[in-house]
């Protein structure tokens, strides 16, 4: 009889403890994936460029992380993104630079031996931010290009953005982390390609007078 009345008292036990603490799955978030450039140049210039691996801080991981209005960091406990920030950045990168057609091919970090230029970068902000504005999502990206032939730096800088979200949730974060990332990613294409034309023209106008 004992052996019956404790095991109901844990069967009671353990049931309340699942009613109270029922399964939560974890929710998963990537960026958007629509085309990022519009307007594509006719004729690419006869030089590759490598998109190296984007760099981040180990705070930004899959976990969704918030910044409270004292600078208190934490989790968002159930939403992740689907990807690293650095892939999916990496990622979002070489495809702007495929679309502007503005350069003969753009390859991985494995292409760095055989390519003309190189694109480097580091993710400084990733993170929902709250404070008493409201909710919003903060990106800056720290990105530069070089010359691979001698190191030479031809632009560097850090872009920063920030989308409003509609809802303090894994889905609102999502939605704008994509506005700013995008934004940013747009901005420093354009630059890269700007910085990489200069340097070509200057190459082949050196090439015509040696």
């Amino acid at each position: 009889m004992k052996r019956v009345i404790v095991f109901s008292l844990c069967a009671l036990v353990f049931g309340g403890c699942i009613s109270q603490n029922p399964y939560i799955p974890i929710r998963r978030y990537g960026l958007e994936e629509s085309r990022l450039i519009e307007t594509t140049r006719e004729k690419p210039m006869e030089a590759s460029v490598a998109v190296l691996d984007i760099r981040s801080r180990p705070r930004y991981e899959q976990r969704m992380l918030r910044r409270g209005p004292t600078g208190e960091m934490t989790y968002r406990e159930y939403d992740r993104w689907v990807e690293q920030p650095s892939e999916m950045l990496s990622i979002m990168m070489a495809r702007a630079l495929t679309e502007s057609g503005a350069f003969r091919n753009v390859g991985p970090a494995r292409a760095f031996r055989t390519s003309e230029y190189a694109i480097d970068g580091d993710i400084l902000s990733f993170e929902q931010v709250s404070d008493g504005q409201g909710n919003r999502a903060e990106f800056a990206l720290r990105v530069e290009v070089r010359r691979v032939d001698d190191g030479r730096v031809l632009w560097s800088e850090t872009i920063t953005k920030s989308a409003p979200m509609n809802a303090d949730s894994g889905a609102g974060l999502a939605e704008a982390m994509s506005k700013a990332a995008r934004e940013a990613i747009k901005d420093a294409a354009g630059r890269i390609v700007a910085a990489a034309e200069k340097d070509f023209k200057e190459a082949v106008e050196r090439g015509k007078q040696g």
